[in-house]
């Protein structure tokens, strides 16, 4: 991704608000999802 150590620290230190754009280039830099949304149960 091309970032400096100290964005990466900044990240980590976890105080950084990530966007939603972030993260999804941050997800397919590292081939891994970063979050999962779980479907709602059907009460059918």
């Amino acid at each position: 991704m091309d970032k400096k150590p100290s964005e990466i620290s900044k990240w980590l230190s976890g105080e950084h608000n990530f966007t939603l754009r972030s993260l999804a280039k941050l997800s397919a830099e590292l081939g891994e999802p970063l979050m999962e949304v779980p479907k709602k149960k059907s009460t059918d």
